[in-house]
């Protein structure tokens, strides 16, 4: 594939994966990166642009449409299906939408949001030429799998990250846990904000732990449930939430209704039973092809070619 794709992010200082995508993309590409419209380099000749945010980036790719024919591709964030609620059915951004070649949702449950907001006819249109793509995980993950480890029935360490959009999920899980002790196991929890530790710490937090479980709905954290995986925990993720849907129920972990105690503990208790299956079962995932960057350039690739619109 021999195109320039100028790269319309605001925020791509604050991406850490968005390096690893264009260094994966530089042999098939050639890419180019602005904040705005305003910075497209000149004299040189772009094909497409890929904009990074519908909120942020995208009417800058619309206007570079208008004004000098150049087609683009919309990737959707989570911080758009934030603002979602706020946007009219006569909103500008949905011209944003309505003309990109191709758009990219972070997650299916996006997808079933935007749906609501839409008219049939747009619906239609915006998702026959759609792709779901998931948010990448660093090689310092896969570089550091681990398939197995020792684990005792008798006690059960839960972890549970804070500070991911949702104050209400601890007191939930917690309040499973005090069900799970009422039927005399033995169950401790242990909470951690991923957002203030590094790779090596997290990887540490990880690995002295049996279970992530994080039932928040919170978009933008599929990556904190592929760390995990990384590291062989089990996972419980929210009913309709970011990561469900993306691999089998039962295969990595369960879904959970967010709110509802009794649900988690039935489900905590559910993999502790069944720990070495799913244990295998995760191991059988590795490496993990929707959040690698080695699959997920292959698939921007893929969306890169607009001939198939």
């Amino acid at each position: 594939m021999n195109i320039s794709v100028l790269h319309l992010y605001k925020d791509y200082r604050k991406d850490a994966g968005f390096p690893l995508l264009l260094e994966r993309l530089g042999a098939y590409v050639h890419n180019l990166v602005a904040e705005t419209a305003d910075e497209m380099p000149t004299g040189e000749t772009i094909s497409l642009t890929h904009a990074h945010s519908w909120f942020q980036d995208g009417p800058d790719a619309l206007r570079l449409k208008q004004e000098h024919g150049i087609p683009y591709v919309l990737t959707l964030t989570s911080e758009d299906l934030d603002r979602l609620s706020a946007f009219s059915l006569k909103s500008k951004r949905y011209d944003v939408l309505e003309n990109a070649e191709k758009v990219v949702f972070p997650n299916q449950h996006f997808q079933y949001a935007l749906a609501d907001k839409l008219s049939d006819k747009l619906a239609d249109a915006v998702f026959s030429r759609s792709s779901v793509i998931y948010d990448g995980i660093s090689p310092f993950w896969f570089q550091n799998l681990r398939r197995s480890k020792p684990v005792s029935l008798i006690h059960i360490r839960l972890l549970t990250a804070v500070n991911m959009g949702d104050n209400n999920v601890l007191a939930t899980v917690e309040k499973a846990v005090k069900c799970l002790r009422k039927q005399n196991l033995s169950v401790d929890i242990t909470t951690f904000d991923p957002k203030a530790l590094g790779e090596k710490e997290r990887l540490d937090v990880y690995r002295r732990h049996d279970m992530l479980v994080q039932p928040s709905p919170v978009n933008g954290a599929t990556t904190l449930y592929a760390e995990a995986l990384s590291q062989g925990l089990p996972v419980l993720y929210a009913h309709q939430g970011c990561f469900d849907g993306i691999f089998p129920d039962g295969t990595a972990g369960f879904s959970v209704m967010p709110h509802n105690a009794h649900d988690i503990a039935d489900k905590i208790l559910l993999i502790s039973e069944r720990y070495a299956t799913v244990e295998q079962h995760i191991a059988d995932l590795h490496p993990l092809h929707p959040f690698n960057w080695d699959e997920i350039y292959r698939q921007y690739l893929r969306v890169y070619d607009v001939r198939k619109s």
